[in-house]
């Protein structure tokens, strides 16, 4: 029997290996896709689930685009930009832009969000992260903006390019609750207007036939509308994209492909969008298991995974991934690194384990997020293998970022998106920062992360990431496993753009009709 014939319903399986009359929405020019996981916003401020987060980049617009592939910064809602001095940015808008209301995009609209995002009354929960180096936003004129670092902060474009989404200001400004905003009929100058949001029918969107900013970096919608329904149950996706009753769904899962291959009208792309995949190992001993404090441990954990093994058999994708050596990839900016993890060696890390006192091996826990629960899995294989019995924690995205953030996880398989997470900086800004998140709290890290943070040349950032990296695997505070690609199923009438410029994953702009 196949591998993956335990996991699924018979009416599953039944309707992917019978190829049966599509149903696509072409002809209505309707875009029909999954979403797992609720989402009550389309405003990533609001709430920063990965869901969330596709949707609001389809509705708004951030004030440059970031070409991946050339290293570049391309204008969108900002048709150029200058630096001042070390700290500060200037912007010239567009004048031609509008909203999906009608109303005039203009500096008022950057200025206010801007300076929303980081006002703490905000309560936006990733401002810290994303824009904590920012003093305040300045209007020059109604089409010029002065964008003003607390200090030297090397990311700030990339950071302004990527999560900073702009808002309208008069319009977000008039809700008492402003997040009402973004779950009533929100708007913005994206490629897709908000048609209408609600618990029973999901999200509608359709094309903004006004969206003229755009550039090959984030072009205008090639498909007339998407409808995003939420069907919680995987089992029911499956069944309702085999009989074509969706267009497309994600999938995470090594087995789903293979499963859907059966069916003639559904096709599978791997996209060009990678995640880093690792362990964050609790060397604080916060979490209640004193074992992770002891480096050996961390080693023998480190040594006991063969990394390219679990990521090939375990993910979707898994012929396209690739085991990472450190928290970035030299692709990235300022990512440098000499070291790399200890090489699978199993009777290695059975002797290691024995040398920290735990001959018999110990027991722990992996906290996993969705989208991660088979690696996690086969993660968990292999510890059992060197005598660590690790059971895996299947946590929705909330319960998983709050027990992170509260310090109280022993083993956490986490993901980062290098697509979007341009700098090494970022990731070094997150894990590394000395707050509850942080399980090491490293003064060495710590001040090589700091002096990194604050210098715009990159000659001399990269040398400073090099020694940290290097340092991280050296005391195998975090365990890089892998780059995971991004992968969907979909009708054989799509097409599906595996390598769209832009800096983020899956996007509704990277679809068209055959």
């Amino acid at each position: 029997m196949p591998r993956f014939a335990g996991r699924w319903t018979f009416a599953a399986l039944a309707l992917a290996s019978v190829a049966l009359p599509a149903q696509a929405q072409k002809a209505k020019d309707t875009l029909r896709l999954a979403y797992a996981d609720p989402i009550s916003t389309v405003v990533e401020y609001d709430d920063t689930k990965p869901e969330t987060g596709t949707t609001a980049r389809a509705v708004f617009d951030t004030l440059m685009c970031f070409d991946r592939e050339k290293a570049e910064f391309t204008p969108l809602l900002a048709k150029s930009w200058t630096r001042i001095d070390d700290k500060t940015l200037e912007f010239r808008l567009r004048d031609d832009v509008v909203f999906h209301d009608g109303s005039k995009f203009s500096a008022d609209d950057v200025v206010y969000t801007l300076n929303w995002v980081i006002d703490p009354r905000s309560k936006v929960r990733y401002a810290d992260t994303w824009f904590g180096w920012l003093a305040r936003a300045e209007k020059v004129d109604d089409y010029t903006v002065r964008v003003i670092a607390k200090e030297v902060t090397p990311v700030a474009m990339l950071q302004l390019a990527v999560p900073g989404n702009i808002l309208p200001a008069k319009l977000h400004a008039s809700y008492d609750n402003r997040a009402d905003f973004g779950r009533a009929k929100p708007v913005g100058t994206g490629p897709y207007k908000v048609v209408s949001i609600s618990s029973d029918n999901g999200i509608v969107l359709a094309r903004n036939e006004n969206y003229r900013h755009g550039n090959y970096c984030k072009p205008a919608a090639s498909v007339g509308n998407v409808h995003v329904m939420l069907i919680p149950d995987r089992n029911t996706q499956i069944a309702q994209l085999s009989i074509g009753g969706i267009e497309l769904i994600h999938t995470h899962s090594k087995d789903e492909p293979e499963m859907l291959a059966g069916n003639p009208d559904l096709t599978v792309t791997t996209l060009d969008g990678e995640n880093i995949q690792y362990l964050i190992l609790d060397a604080l001993g916060r979490a209640g298991n004193p074992a992770l404090s002891d480096p050996r441990v961390r080693q023998a954990i480190a040594a006991g995974i063969d990394r390219g093994f679990v990521t090939r058999n375990s993910v979707a994708g898994g012929e396209a991934t690739r085991a990472v050596d450190a928290l970035c990839v030299k692709t990235q900016v300022a990512c440098d690194f000499s070291s790399k993890p200890p090489e699978y060696d199993p009777a290695a890390a059975k002797a290691l384990l024995a040398q920290a006192g735990y001959p018999e091996g110990f027991a722990t826990e992996i906290a996993a997020q969705p989208g991660s629960y088979e690696l996690a899995e086969a993660i968990s294989g292999q510890l059992r293998k060197i005598g660590i019995l690790a059971t895996v924690n299947k946590q929705n995205f909330a319960a998983f970022r709050q027990k992170q953030v509260e310090g109280k996880s022993q083993i956490m398989l986490g993901g980062w998106p290098i697509r979007s997470e341009l700098d090494a900086g970022n990731i070094v800004g997150y894990l590394f920062d000395g707050s509850p998140r942080d399980y090491s709290r490293d003064p060495l890290v710590l001040k090589l992360g700091a002096e990194a943070a604050a210098i715009l040349d990159l000659d001399r950032r990269k040398p400073l990431y090099r020694q940290l990296f290097d340092r991280v695997n050296a005391m195998n505070y975090v365990v890089p496993i892998a780059t995971i690609p991004d992968v969907v199923v979909h009708a054989k009438d799509l097409v599906v753009n595996p390598a769209a410029p832009h800096a983020k994953g899956f996007s509704f702009i990277d679809v068209s009709w055959k």
